[in-house]
């Protein structure tokens, strides 16, 4: 009986002071009538709040529960009596399978604790932190300066905040809407608010100038830029130790445009160590990752590619580069000068012309060397004559009736294969020199038993490749190793493995390294791997800076920063199609050899048959010992 009266009088007790509360949190500006205090939020949202599609987010928060006060229910049945068709309210987050976050938001919150509580709720799956926010706060004089504070850690710029209070020399209060500008010139950073109008006779003073574009222009306000050193994305060069930095390179190039047109000074925080990119997880995200996750950095640059970790916690723009992760393979050995001549043909092709050309040379000496048939043309050394008429040399008058007439039918088709191989020949040496290996596929890398060697974060898009996969990869590198001098040991003779690099750091390797030590790009062996600026979830920059690379691609500066900072000139210059062009001695070296050559045996056969000659006229010239004696 006891406990029953007690929480009894602990009940009266709660309401007496809930109905205290509420009568001071209803209480309204003396001047205001409760039909204009109900159309508090109307002309902000006939306003503002227009574009196609959207709808307004409506969110009550007073303490520990949502439930609205009478005043808090009169704004909301004003706002929802506006009875225009393109006004849409939700009053509960939208699930994520609708994937339509809010633009639009109008808060009604009892004071400062419970406008905390409400944006510790708000995620960036059900809102989009670069829309406009209206806030309604029923305390009365809030600390202004506190609650700005809150809003810039949430990155939240374009909000208006609207609370009563009453001016000095005024009897009444009035609704003022309260804003701030962290990118106000001379006053960087700060947050501290600013009015931007009041609301009187059912109306907002200078209503149109609420939501201005922020930023468009920064006024050289600072933005801190996460990167680190990779060629040629992210170039970073040091003028010794304490000397200046100075950073260049593709994305830099479009970091450089993108402050002049926003009118904002770049502040770059480079990321070094072992883990440089870093990985992005829902929480304890390590490296440049992290960084942007957390909002430590504005936004972060450097060869980020798109994936599916990084779409999830962080905030993509539009792709800076798209390019593509290639495989850096070693060159052959070069083609000695007696291959060239070889290369025309295939082995089996060659068996074939050697095994033809002894065919028609046996049948030519069955025909006319032996001497079992008499014929009326003799033959002298067929053989001799078939291997003369193949090379194309002259040959004796032939006759329409002769059986010589098979054998140079026979000849004939090998008139044809010469023709072959001159044509294949000129093919070859009028085609761009190419020295890459033939891997140009996943599956001939394989067989040749070449290894893989990757940073970590790009094995992400390979492990789950069946023909590359963890047991093919044999080393992964870390973030700081020197891949140049990985790719300047791959150049050389007996490497056993290939490289997987992003497209443009290869060619930045070939332009600056190329003449010591080349490498080629597998044609069939790569992957799309685009490239963007990435931002925290709560950004505000994203929407601009994205419209503006976009641009970049239209105009095509794009590949036009790229170019300074790459070269291919070495592997990609051939042509389907070669345009005819003068034979270099490297082409003609190997025949001038083998005929210089063969001219020296001439010459060597020659004399020794001179030699032979002397020797066996010598010999026969000497009397015999019976000769002599007739002689006397």
């Amino acid at each position: 009986m006891r406990s029953a009266i007690i929480l009894a009088i602990m009940h009266l007790l709660v309401l007496s002071v809930s109905k205290t509360a509420g009568h001071l949190l209803n209480a309204k500006p003396s001047g205001v009538t409760v039909t204009q205090q109900a159309s508090l939020l109307t002309p902000i949202v006939q306003t503002h709040y227009r574009v196609p599609e959207g709808f307004v987010a409506v969110r009550v928060q007073n303490g520990g529960h949502s439930n609205p006060f009478h005043q808090q229910q009169d704004l909301i049945d004003g706002l929802m009596r506006t009875g225009h068709d393109w006004l849409a309210v939700s009053f509960d987050d939208l699930p994520a399978a609708e994937r339509r976050p809010a633009y639009y938001g109008v808060f009604l919150v009892a004071d400062y604790r419970s406008l905390c509580t409400l944006l510790d709720g708000m995620t960036p799956g059900a809102y989009q932190f670069d829309g406009l926010y209206t806030i309604v706060i029923e305390q009365r004089r809030p600390k202004l300066h506190d609650v700005m504070e809150r809003l810039w850690s949430y990155r939240l710029l374009n909000v208006v905040v609207i609370v009563s209070e009453k001016r000095a020399n005024e009897d009444e209060e009035r609704y003022v809407a309260y804003t701030y500008d962290p990118y106000r010139e001379h006053r960087c950073g700060s947050v501290e608010p600013y009015a931007v109008g009041q609301y009187a006779n059912g109306t907002w003073t200078e209503l149109v100038r609420w939501y201005a574009k922020r930023t468009d222009n920064f006024n050289g306000c600072p933005l801190v830029i996460g990167t680190i050193h990779i060629i040629p994305c992210s170039i970073i060069e040091r003028d010794g130790p304490g000397g200046s930095t100075t950073h260049k390179g593709i994305e830099v190039s479009q970091v450089d445009d993108l402050s002049r047109r926003f009118n904002f000074t770049p502040e770059y925080r480079i990321s070094n160590g072992s883990t440089r990119w870093g990985f992005a997880r829902a929480v304890n995200s390590t490296g440049l990752m992290g960084w942007i996750q957390r909002g430590e950095v504005d936004f972060g640059l450097g060869s980020i590619g798109i994936s599916l970790s990084r779409v999830q916690h962080l905030r993509p723009g539009i792709a800076s580069r798209f390019g593509q992760l290639a495989m850096a393979i070693p060159p052959k050995r070069p083609d000695s000068s007696v291959e060239k001549l070889i290369k025309p043909f295939s082995r089996q092709t060659w068996l074939c012309v050697v095994l033809g050309l002894a065919g028609i040379s046996t049948l030519a000496w069955a025909l006319f060397g032996i001497g079992w048939r008499l014929v009326a043309d003799r033959l002298r050394h067929p053989c001799y004559t078939v291997w003369v008429l193949t090379m194309g040399g002259p040959c004796g008058a032939l006759r329409m009736d002769s059986t010589r007439l098979f054998v140079v039918s026979l000849v004939l088709n090998m008139l044809v294969v010469r023709t072959l191989y001159h044509a294949a020949m000129f093919e070859r040496l009028q085609a761009s020199a190419s020295l890459a290996s033939e891997l140009d596929t996943l599956e001939q890398i394989n067989r040749a038993g070449k290894t893989y060697i990757m940073h970590k974060t790009i094995t992400l898009f390979f492990n789950d490749n069946p023909l590359v996969g963890p047991r093919r990869i044999r080393r992964t590198l870390h973030d700081n190793e020197n891949w140049e001098e990985l790719l300047y040991q791959l150049s050389q003779p007996g490497s056993d493995f290939v490289v997987t690099l992003p497209l443009d750091c290869i060619k930045y390797y070939v332009q600056q390294y190329g003449n010591r030590g080349l490498v080629y790009v597998g044609k069939h062996n790569g992957i799309t791997y685009n490239t963007a600026f990435f931002y925290p979830q709560t950004t505000a920059l994203q929407a601009p800076f994205s419209a503006r690379v976009l641009a970049y691609h239209s105009a095509g500066l794009v590949d036009q920063w790229a170019r300074a900072f790459e070269d291919g000139r070495y592997w990609s210059n051939a042509k389907a199609d070669p345009e005819p062009a003068s034979l270099a001695w490297s082409h003609l070296s190997g025949a001038f050899y083998l005929c210089g050559t063969m001219h020296l045996l001439a010459v060597c056969v020659f004399v020794a048959e001179l030699g032979w000659a002397r020797k066996w006229r010598k010999a026969s010239e000497q009397p015999t010992p019976g000769q002599y004696h007739l002689a006397h």
